[in-house]
């Protein structure tokens, strides 16, 4: 099938125009070509690589992003899994990259979506002629559409921070976690330093601790880390761990809602691993839980305790190999593996199609104002939730907007949502470095899309024709399935999804019915707390910048009175 695809003459491609093309045959768009397929919309998609996956096709080549042969899913599978294709029952909660691989190409077994894939298809260049989008590859192959989605992912581009003053004279080994592919048996005995408080840097810390004889793991601006493992619901006993991501049904986000700091899951988390959930004070940030982004890969919490991995905030200087840390500390480290992340890059974009690579100045996260026929799926980051659970509902959002099935606002009224979404989520994430683009509340989000589409569900209709499914439905873990409630047609596959992960339910619910009249107390509680540390914070720090400011101003030897 591959083979054939490959095989296309250089200059038949400039027949007749496809109704859409996507860039990027990964998670997102396989979901987004499915979605515009389904919708009657002929569709290509265009890949780099000569297989789908995106970054969750294990490759060795350092210069190309994507998953350590050790990776698995940070989300649990119920939270990850496509909605109308569910995981094999006999995946574990949190799969492998290789089962996520061949879960995706069975995915596209069962959707047809081969055919409409071309490999080894570089994208060099996409401009808008006429009313057409004309897509140029590096075979030299042009395409033509009425639309383009963009799925090109976003951990392609490496942010390069060597450059950073605190690496300048730094003479060990410097590399950018992207390159990082499997633990080198040369870092065996060796001393290793991480820099960056992303899962990736987790996973890396943690797996090379068990090689190394130490490694020292900055985060310079600290985290909150969140266990995706759970021994079980205390008081309730439980013979397996638990995915703590299940804590999400409707229900509990009704009593205890994730955008106003989620009271009680806030206590427990502290009360259990420590403040921002490690108890480590190099580690520690005043962002509040929930309003900045989480790390899952907790397993390193356990190097930390035996001692074979030291926490450290940041790295203030460098000489030779030796490092000096912020803590006055210092250390002689044969190399520093960089957690720097990844920026959207789209170098396939014209000059004259200026979309820039900010979610926050697309409607939706979605639609480029300029130009809604080009459209991004697979940019909006949850804090907690998953990365394809929110770019599904995206992609049917998108495949309905193309169809015509749904229309989008006019110009004007589409930028002042915009503005005013931008405003929301950089309010609401106002305590952490902006430089992670695109954050959103996994649910406020979703739902905000569903309403869009059509698709959200309606929980009071469904209580009055039946209170039983009712009941399952709002008890249990948030999984994509439930946006397809409102047909009754989806019914008997949807309550056989919820079934799947019933476990979780029982004690969950006892939780937070015993805890409901407590909930308002926490929540003012932690509000009020959130509210004064902020505004005395704020007042304080522009005191001392005023002082500051006045005494850099003031000649010498003049006194100032403040």
């Amino acid at each position: 099938m591959q083979e054939n695809v490959l095989t296309c003459a250089t200059g038949a491609e400039m027949g007749a125009p496809y109704d859409v093309i996507v860039i990027g045959a990964g998670w997102s768009g396989l979901m987004a070509s499915k979605y515009c397929i389904a919708q009657g919309l002929r569709t290509l998609v265009l890949e780099s690589r000569d297989s789908i996956g995106g970054v969750w096709t294990f490759t060795t080549d350092p210069r190309v992003g994507g998953v350590m042969k050790t990776t698995e899913t940070t989300s649990s599978r119920c939270i990850t899994e496509i909605s109308d294709f569910p995981m094999p029952a006999d995946y574990p909660p949190f799969p492998s990259n290789e089962q996520i691989k061949t879960y995706l190409e069975a995915y596209c077994n069962r959707f047809s979506l081969n055919e409409h894939i071309r490999f080894r298809q570089n994208v060099l260049r996409t401009a808008k002629r006429g009313g057409l989008w004309e897509v140029t590859t590096s075979d030299e192959s042009r395409w033509l559409a009425r639309h383009v989605i963009v799925s090109s992912g976003l951990h392609q581009h490496p942010n390069d921070v060597s450059g950073d003053e605190r690496f300048r004279d730094y003479s060990g080994t410097l590399m950018h976690s992207a390159a990082v592919k499997d633990i080198p048996p040369e870092w065996s005995g060796k001393t290793i330093g991480v820099w960056g408080g992303g899962e990736s840097a987790s996973d890396i810390a943690f797996e090379t601790s068990k090689v190394a004889s130490r490694v020292y793991f900055c985060i310079p601006n600290g985290v909150w880390f969140v266990p995706k493992r759970v021994s079980g619901w205390p008081p309730f006993p439980s013979p397996e761990p638990k995915a703590l991501d299940h804590v999400t049904s409707r229900l509990r986000l009704w009593l205890s809602p994730m955008h106003k700091y989620s009271p009680f899951v806030y206590e427990y988390l502290e009360w259990a691993f420590g403040f921002n959930g490690h108890g480590q004070e190099a580690w520690r940030t005043e962002a509040p839980y929930q309003r900045s982004f989480f790390n899952k890969s907790t397993d390193v919490l356990f190097r930390v305790k035996s001692g074979h991995v030291v926490p450290k905030r940041d790295i203030a200087s460098c000489r030779g190999t030796m490092v000096r840390f912020t803590d006055g500390t210092s250390a002689e480290v044969d190399a520093i593996i960089t957690c720097s992340g990844y920026s959207a890059v789209f170098p396939f974009l014209d000059a004259s199609v200026p979309a820039g690579t900010d979610p926050r100045k697309w409607f939706k996260y979605i639609f480029y104002n300029d130009d809604p026929s080009l459209a991004f799926v697979g940019f909006a980051r949850p804090i907690v939730g998953s990365i394809p659970g929110l770019a599904e509902l995206q992609s049917r959002y998108v495949a309905k907007v193309f169809s015509g099935a749904c229309r989008l606002p006019g110009p004007a009224q589409r930028r002042a949502l915009t503005e005013r979404d931008a405003r929301f989520w950089n309010h609401h994430f106002r305590d952490m470095s902006r430089r992670i683009e695109g954050l959103v509340d996994h649910p406020l989000y979703a739902d905000q899309l569903a309403r869009l589409i059509g698709c959200r569900p309606k929980f009071a209709k469904l209580f009055f024709s039946s209170p039983r499914r009712w009941w399952q439905a709002i008890t249990a873990p948030w999984n994509g399935c439930q946006f397809w409630l409102n047909d009754a047609r989806h019914h008997d596959r949807i309550f056989a999804t919820f079934r799947r992960y019933h476990g979780d339910r029982v004690a969950q619910v006892w939780i937070f019915v015993l805890v409901a009249p407590l909930l308002p107390l926490l929540a003012l509680r932690r509000r009020l707390k959130i509210g004064l540390r902020e505004h005395l914070f704020r007042a304080w720090r522009t005191r001392r910048a005023e002082r500051q400011l006045a005494g850099a101003k003031a000649p010498a030897g003049v006194a100032l009175e403040l």
